[in-house]
Protein backbone atom coordinates (compact mmCIF):
# COMPACT_ATOMS: atom_id res chain seq x y z
CA UNK A 1 0.00 0.00 0.00
CA UNK A 2 1.18 3.55 -0.65
CA UNK A 3 2.63 5.28 2.47
CA UNK A 4 0.04 8.10 2.33
CA UNK A 5 -2.77 5.56 2.46
CA UNK A 6 -1.18 3.80 5.41
CA UNK A 7 -0.80 7.12 7.21
CA UNK A 8 -4.50 7.86 6.71
CA UNK A 9 -5.41 4.41 7.97
CA UNK A 10 -3.32 4.97 11.10
CA UNK A 11 -4.69 8.47 11.79
CA UNK A 12 -8.37 7.50 11.86
CA UNK A 13 -8.09 4.84 14.61
CA UNK A 14 -5.87 7.17 16.66
CA UNK A 15 -8.42 9.94 16.36
CA UNK A 16 -11.21 7.53 17.25
CA UNK A 17 -9.30 6.29 20.31
CA UNK A 18 -8.74 9.88 21.47
CA UNK A 19 -12.43 10.69 20.87
CA UNK A 20 -13.54 7.60 22.80
CA UNK A 21 -11.21 8.50 25.67
CA UNK A 22 -12.80 11.97 25.82
CA UNK A 23 -16.27 10.41 25.83
CA UNK A 24 -15.44 7.88 28.57
CA UNK A 25 -14.15 10.64 30.83
CA UNK A 26 -17.54 12.40 30.58
CA UNK A 27 -19.42 9.15 31.28
CA UNK A 28 -20.98 6.56 28.96
CA UNK A 29 -23.64 7.94 26.62
CA UNK A 30 -25.32 7.17 23.32
CA UNK A 31 -22.54 9.08 21.55
CA UNK A 32 -19.93 6.88 23.23
CA UNK A 33 -21.65 3.68 22.06
CA UNK A 34 -22.13 5.06 18.54
CA UNK A 35 -18.44 6.00 18.31
CA UNK A 36 -17.42 2.59 19.66
CA UNK A 37 -19.59 0.84 17.05
CA UNK A 38 -18.18 3.07 14.27
CA UNK A 39 -14.62 2.28 15.36
CA UNK A 40 -15.28 -1.46 15.45
CA UNK A 41 -16.98 -1.29 12.02
CA UNK A 42 -14.00 0.63 10.65
CA UNK A 43 -11.53 -1.93 11.98
CA UNK A 44 -13.57 -4.83 10.55
CA UNK A 45 -13.81 -3.12 7.14
CA UNK A 46 -10.09 -2.31 7.28
CA UNK A 47 -9.34 -5.98 8.00
CA UNK A 48 -11.49 -7.04 5.05
CA UNK A 49 -9.82 -4.52 2.71
CA UNK A 50 -6.34 -5.60 3.78
CA UNK A 51 -7.28 -9.28 3.38
CA UNK A 52 -8.74 -8.68 -0.08
CA UNK A 53 -5.67 -6.74 -1.12
CA UNK A 54 -3.41 -9.57 0.01
CA UNK A 55 -5.61 -12.10 -1.82
CA UNK A 56 -5.53 -9.97 -4.99
CA UNK A 57 -1.74 -9.62 -4.78
CA UNK A 58 -1.34 -13.37 -4.31
CA UNK A 59 -3.68 -14.02 -7.23
CA UNK A 60 -1.74 -11.54 -9.36
CA UNK A 61 1.54 -13.28 -8.52
CA UNK A 62 0.00 -16.64 -9.38
CA UNK A 63 -1.23 -15.28 -12.71
CA UNK A 64 2.18 -13.76 -13.39
CA UNK A 65 3.86 -17.11 -12.76
CA UNK A 66 1.26 -18.89 -14.90
CA UNK A 67 1.81 -16.42 -17.75
CA UNK A 68 5.56 -16.89 -17.51
CA UNK A 69 5.14 -20.68 -17.50
CA UNK A 70 2.81 -20.48 -20.50
CA UNK A 71 5.32 -18.30 -22.35
CA UNK A 72 8.11 -20.78 -21.60
CA UNK A 73 5.94 -23.69 -22.76
CA UNK A 74 5.03 -21.82 -25.96
CA UNK A 75 8.70 -21.09 -26.63
CA UNK A 76 9.54 -24.76 -26.08
CA UNK A 77 6.72 -25.81 -28.44
CA UNK A 78 7.92 -23.30 -31.02
CA UNK A 79 11.47 -24.58 -30.74
CA UNK A 80 10.27 -28.18 -31.00
CA UNK A 81 8.12 -27.31 -34.01
CA UNK A 82 11.08 -25.60 -35.69
CA UNK A 83 13.28 -28.63 -35.02
CA UNK A 84 10.57 -30.94 -36.32
CA UNK A 85 10.12 -28.86 -39.47
CA UNK A 86 13.86 -28.67 -40.02
CA UNK A 87 14.19 -32.45 -39.54
CA UNK A 88 11.25 -33.10 -41.86
CA UNK A 89 12.69 -30.86 -44.57
CA UNK A 90 16.08 -32.52 -44.12
CA UNK A 91 14.57 -35.98 -44.53
CA UNK A 92 12.75 -34.77 -47.65
CA UNK A 93 16.00 -33.43 -49.11
CA UNK A 94 17.73 -36.74 -48.34
CA UNK A 95 14.94 -38.61 -50.12
CA UNK A 96 15.20 -36.24 -53.09
CA UNK A 97 18.90 -37.10 -53.25
CA UNK A 98 18.13 -40.85 -53.16
CA UNK A 99 15.72 -40.36 -56.06
CA UNK A 100 18.39 -38.41 -57.94
CA UNK A 101 16.27 -35.28 -58.44
CA UNK A 102 17.78 -32.22 -60.06
CA UNK A 103 17.70 -28.91 -58.14
CA UNK A 104 14.74 -27.77 -60.24
CA UNK A 105 12.87 -31.03 -59.62
CA UNK A 106 13.58 -30.68 -55.89
CA UNK A 107 12.07 -27.19 -55.85
CA UNK A 108 9.00 -28.39 -57.74
CA UNK A 109 8.64 -31.44 -55.45
CA UNK A 110 8.83 -29.31 -52.31
CA UNK A 111 6.25 -26.84 -53.65
CA UNK A 112 3.95 -29.69 -54.74
CA UNK A 113 4.11 -31.20 -51.25
CA UNK A 114 3.28 -27.75 -49.83
CA UNK A 115 0.12 -27.82 -51.96
CA UNK A 116 0.85 -25.30 -54.71
CA UNK A 117 -0.66 -25.86 -58.15
CA UNK A 118 1.56 -26.21 -61.22
CA UNK A 119 0.61 -22.67 -62.29
CA UNK A 120 1.45 -21.29 -58.84
CA UNK A 121 4.79 -23.08 -58.91
CA UNK A 122 5.51 -21.61 -62.35
CA UNK A 123 4.80 -18.15 -60.91
CA UNK A 124 6.99 -18.70 -57.86
CA UNK A 125 9.86 -20.11 -59.91
CA UNK A 126 9.34 -17.58 -62.70
CA UNK A 127 9.28 -20.34 -65.32
CA UNK A 128 6.70 -21.59 -67.76
CA UNK A 129 3.89 -23.93 -66.78
CA UNK A 130 5.10 -26.49 -69.36
CA UNK A 131 8.55 -26.53 -67.74
CA UNK A 132 7.01 -27.14 -64.32
CA UNK A 133 4.82 -29.92 -65.75
CA UNK A 134 7.90 -31.57 -67.23
CA UNK A 135 9.81 -31.32 -63.91
CA UNK A 136 6.78 -32.78 -62.12
CA UNK A 137 6.52 -35.67 -64.59
CA UNK A 138 10.25 -36.37 -64.21
CA UNK A 139 10.15 -36.38 -60.43
CA UNK A 140 7.01 -38.59 -60.35
CA UNK A 141 8.83 -41.10 -62.55
CA UNK A 142 11.99 -41.01 -60.40
CA UNK A 143 9.93 -41.33 -57.19
CA UNK A 144 7.72 -44.05 -58.74
CA UNK A 145 4.52 -42.24 -57.73
CA UNK A 146 1.46 -41.42 -59.86
CA UNK A 147 1.04 -37.78 -58.90
CA UNK A 148 1.17 -35.05 -56.30
CA UNK A 149 -1.13 -36.87 -53.88
CA UNK A 150 1.06 -39.95 -53.77
CA UNK A 151 4.16 -37.75 -53.51
CA UNK A 152 2.70 -35.93 -50.50
CA UNK A 153 1.48 -39.21 -48.99
CA UNK A 154 4.98 -40.65 -49.31
CA UNK A 155 6.31 -38.00 -46.91
CA UNK A 156 3.31 -37.57 -44.62
CA UNK A 157 2.57 -41.24 -44.08
CA UNK A 158 5.45 -41.55 -41.63
CA UNK A 159 4.29 -38.44 -39.77
CA UNK A 160 0.71 -39.68 -39.38
CA UNK A 161 1.45 -43.34 -38.65
CA UNK A 162 1.24 -44.26 -34.96
CA UNK A 163 4.62 -44.77 -33.37
CA UNK A 164 5.56 -47.96 -31.58
CA UNK A 165 4.26 -47.87 -28.03
CA UNK A 166 1.17 -45.82 -28.99
CA UNK A 167 2.78 -42.40 -28.44
CA UNK A 168 2.24 -39.43 -30.73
Amino acid sequence: MPPKFLLLLAVFPLYQAWDLYQLVSSGPSFHFYAETAATIAFLVILGIVIGERRRALNEFETLKHSAAAAARAAAERDAAAQRSTRDFLQSMQEQFERWGLTPAERDVALLLVKGLSLEEIAGVRETGAKTVRQHAANLYAKAKVNGRHQLAAFFFEDLLAPRPGGGP
